[in-house]
């Protein structure tokens, strides 16, 4: 098999055509946390979500340079833990190979891996179309079709209009397919049925029997690509992708008894006082939640001075015992006095302590801090 590697020889980027630009640690720090608020919106809002992956395409030879290396050469959608930079086959005990395929329109959707993690859900993909529909959605043979609006249900419980990602293999297949990575929060739960979410910050591996084998199904109500620009009457982004309706449903089981096992919840329980440039509140975080996949923490910020609307930014950042950003993105909302947010950070295996960093910053005043002064250790993976 050719190292994945092998790809990037022969690859050259000219410098010289591009300007460079010095960043201010401010606008370093604003772009950074605006980065990680706009990777995973709500899938009601399906086109921002596939310019948030645009984005971190754009991005990926940056991270390989730095400690995380996202595996873009890699076969994702056949190997879920190569696009997190772990070691292949790691997560063989949590993952169930799938190999099920689903055909609507001329297009398949083929999940070839599934993962449960700790509030969320992980599908290896790979779609596919063939040439009539292409030649009638005016698509060349490079242009992906990517995963969209995505349902999922584990035994009585329905998953959807949660946060979610997705992860493109940047170089297709031979046969003209694509792989990605799709992540969907299992946050917000329809638990009696009735088609509606009656339950926001769900936490699936509290609510599943580890005895117990769930069916479950997961389904894409809709696709979309890129349009091509003869087919773009503007510069607006969602005149330029279009959405593909139909049902692309695979299904199978899990058994989630070794991921709960093997998640670790830690109680903080923490009050951390906020009064920073007229920005005044209380920073809460009530625990931390570890799964060998990933490291979870939803915090909230109420403000005792005013609205906190605008370019507002009240948070935390994870950094490791090395002093390595653990920070990878986080989705939630608020109103003029309350921030909730749901930060995920990346689990390394050599992780053994996280520092939380609370941090304030105000776009619009174009000003930043880390509060190091409330910087906190807690001991983690001590098996």
């Amino acid at each position: 098999m050719k190292n994945e590697y092998d790809f990037l020889n022969g690859s050259s980027v000219d410098f010289d055509e591009y300007e460079e630009i010095e960043l201010t640690a401010s606008e370093k720090k604003r772009m950074k946390k605006r980065l990680k608020r706009e990777i995973k919106p709500a899938r009601k809002k399906a086109r921002p979500l596939i310019a948030a992956a645009v984005l971190l395409l754009a991005v990926t030879p940056v991270m390989m340079q730095n400690e995380t290396v996202w595996a873009s050469v890699a076969r994702i959608g056949q190997q879920i833990e190569l696009l997190m930079n772990k070691p292949e086959g790691s997560f063989s005990g949590y993952k169930k190979t799938v190999n099920e395929t689903a055909t609507d329109q001329g297009i398949e959707v083929k999940v070839n891996e599934l993962m449960l993690d700790d509030g969320q859900l992980l599908l290896g993909l790979t779609i596919s179309a063939d040439e009539f529909r292409r030649t009638a959605l005016g698509l060349n043979r490079n242009t992906p079709i990517r995963p969209g609006e995505l349902r999922v249900k584990i035994g009585n419980m329905s998953f959807f209009d949660s946060a979610s990602s997705i992860r493109e293999e940047p170089i297709k297949n031979k046969d003209g397919s694509w792989d990605y990575l799709y992540a969907l929060k299992l946050t917000q739960a329809d638990t009696d049925g009735d088609g509606e979410i009656d339950v926001e910050g769900y936490s699936v591996l509290d609510h599943i029997d580890p005895n117990k084998n769930y069916q479950i199904s997961a389904q894409f109500t809709s696709l979309e690509f890129e349009k091509n620009p003869g087919q773009t009457k503007s510069g607006n982004y969602r005149d330029s992708y279009g959405e593909i309706k139909g049902n692309w449903t695979v299904h199978t089981s899990v058994n989630g008894s070794k991921i709960i096992a093997d998640t670790k919840v830690y109680p903080l329980n923490k009050e951390i006082p906020i009064s920073e440039k007229g920005i005044e509140g209380v920073l809460s975080i009530k625990e931390v939640r570890v799964s060998p996949v990933s490291i979870k923490m939803h915090y909230t910020f109420t403000s005792s001075n005013g609205s906190i609307r605008g370019g507002t930014d009240v948070g935390v950042d994870i950094k490791d015992q090395n002093g390595r950003n653990l920070s990878e993105s986080g989705s939630g909302g608020g109103t003029d006095t309350v921030i909730e947010m749901d930060g995920e950070y990346r689990n390394d295996k050599d992780v053994t302590m996280l520092r939380f960093i609370p941090y304030v910053s105000d776009h619009e005043k174009d000003w930043s801090k880390d509060l190091t002064s409330d910087a906190f250790n807690l001991k983690v993976n001590d098996n």
